[in-house]
């Protein structure tokens, strides 16, 4: 019965079409721009064959419009836009052993969603009051209380450089299929006073899978990641700030046409920051819908929209795109 289920629900989101092989998840985490400047390190394939290269290119547009206030005094301000490209390369060492990095580029600024996304509330049912304090296409992203924080002005710039090191955990092992231990490390090497960077010296352990098996009879593939972050000192919010946070993700795809793979996935993570501000002190789990296109020439275009599920630490808007390719 719970079989038939599972079947029923996979069959009805992404209609059975012919297959094509799953490459990884969608490269999202959190646009929050309190929490995206520590260039959170996400599920996506990173992983080269021996003596090759594989690059991803991401953009993540994001659009905030909240404001909170805590019984002790502390205020938060979250209104604009932030626009997150980011450029990685990874090559292969060897059959087990990848390595790689990835250098994002921040814009924060007023924007151009702000009507669009009332709209799209509305027409959802969904309720547009706090969106309602604020004008149209401004930006401020400001913090007030144990420290000060205060941005009011357009900025762009790079963001913290990540660098990584995927071992095929699975290689060869039928009982272990597509499994990759992740390491990584975060140099402050973006600006934390525009919201582009943490300012802190990062460490990340994941544990990734793709897993085409599991649910084979449904035509359909399981990915899941699960890891931590260990936060270095100083930078943004730093009397604020947690040591360790926790990160997982999980998604599901399906052929729904030749070269198409529509998904559905959660990526989530435990509080950023000591603070019972929703917006930063909150878990975060976001939601993101789309698809995949596999190209005739190789490589792959990835479409999602994002949403916030659970708190407002993940914005309730953004859109996503992705191209990459091996070579």
């Amino acid at each position: 019965m719970r079989g038939a289920l599972v079947s029923a629900v996979l069959s009805t989101l992404f209609p059975a079409a012919i297959h094509a092989t799953d490459e990884g998840p969608f490269a999202t985490s959190n646009p929050n721009p309190f929490i995206q400047v520590y260039n959170l390190p996400t599920a996506a394939a990173g992983r080269a064959g021996a003596g090759g290269w594989r690059w991803q290119f991401e953009l993540t547009l994001a659009n905030n419009s909240i404001t909170e206030m805590a019984p002790a005094g502390e205020r938060v301000v979250i209104d604009g836009e932030s626009l997150v490209s980011r450029l990685s390369l990874a090559y292969g060492v060897s059959e087990r052993l990848s390595i790689g990095a990835t250098l994002p580029w921040v814009a924060h600024s007023g924007g151009f969603l702000d009507g669009f996304v009332r709209d799209w509330h509305e027409l959802l049912g969904l309720s547009n009051q706090r969106r309602e304090e604020f004008a149209d296409d401004q930006i401020s992203f400001s913090y007030s209380g144990r420290e000060q924080f205060d941005l009011q002005r357009a900025t762009r710039g790079p963001g913290d450089l990540r660098l990584s090191a995927d071992w095929r955990l699975g290689a060869g092992n039928a009982a272990l299929p597509g499994l990759v231990l992740r390491g990584g490390l975060k140099v402050p090497t973006g600006s934390s006073g525009a919201l582009r960077g943490s300012g802190s010296t990062d460490l990340s352990l994941q544990l990734i899978s793709v897993n085409e098996r599991l649910l084979e009879a449904w035509n359909a593939s399981l990915s899941w990641s699960v890891g931590g972050l260990w936060l270095g000192s100083g930078g943004l919010l730093k009397t604020l700030r947690r040591d360790t946070v926790g990160i997982a993700s999980l998604a599901i795809s399906r052929p729904i046409f030749r070269r198409w793979r529509g998904r559905i996935q959660l990526d989530g993570h435990t509080p950023f920051y000591d603070t019972p501000l929703a917006p930063l002190g909150s878990g975060s789990i976001q939601l993101a819908i789309g698809g995949s296109l596999h190209l005739a020439a190789g490589g792959r275009l990835d479409f999602a929209m994002t949403q916030n599920l659970v708190t407002d630490a993940t914005p309730d808007f953004g859109l996503h795109l992705g191209w990459r390719r091996n070579y």
